[in-house]
């Protein structure tokens, strides 16, 4: 997904909880709605295709099958109207051979599972975040196995959503207020690094924060 993870060493055995890694977690989590909302658009485009060629296979199997019984062996000056059927049977194989290479309901099932896996990674995360760190299970084993589940699922879609696709994805997101597009989408975004001074700002503000609550 995005290079901003590059800034955390997620085998750092001092890895905790902070600002900067809650935001890195809410970027992959608009970025996993993307992927999620591309590949269930994906997978209902190539399930119509594959029930498109499914239904016209089967009417022209069956309308050659009618066709040749009740024709028979009739003909029109010597040519054979069961011919013309022949050449249906011939069109109907051909069209079992090109929907086995174009493989519209495999590539269906793939969208429909990667959807399903992207799903789960933003439910885990949003569930992670809305959380004060207090209650949060470990920082360093939370974001292994989030990366890895990442990883997985990036892996497994690479190449697989259409131009198309992507295109609409961007027209979708691009007006949500600091929504983060993934990369693909042609958002590309300048790597950020990290910084102290950002981070010891957030703390003080907090500590400022909790002593007016508390006064």
């Amino acid at each position: 997904m995005s290079k901003d993870d590059k800034d955390i060493d997620l085998e750092s055995n001092n890895l905790t909880w902070n600002y900067k890694i809650d935001n890195l977690l809410a970027k992959w989590c608009d970025e996993s709605k993307c992927y999620s909302w591309m590949h269930s658009e994906s997978y209902l485009l190539d399930v119509k295709k594959a029930r498109n060629f499914l239904i016209s296979i089967n009417l022209l199997t069956a309308l050659t099958g009618v066709s040749n019984i009740i024709t028979g062996s009739y003909n029109i000056n010597g040519f054979q109207v069961s011919w013309i059927f022949g050449g249906v049977s011939i069109i109907v194989s051909s069209l079992n051979v090109l929907q086995d290479k174009l493989g519209y309901q495999q590539r269906a099932d793939l969208h429909k599972r990667l959807a399903n896996q992207w799903s789960m990674i933003t439910y885990k995360i949003e569930e992670i975040i809305i959380l004060p760190y207090s209650s949060r299970q470990d920082c360093k084993t939370f974001l292994k196995f989030i990366k890895k589940d990442i990883n997985q699922a990036s892996l497994e879609g690479s190449g697989s959503i259409s131009h198309n696709i992507i295109n609409k994805c961007y027209e979708k997101f691009k007006n949500i207020f600091n929504f983060n597009i993934p990369d693909i989408c042609g958002q590309i975004e300048h790597t950020k690094i990290y910084d102290d001074k950002i981070i010891n700002n957030i703390e003080n503000d907090d500590i400022t924060t909790n002593l007016l609550i508390n006064n």
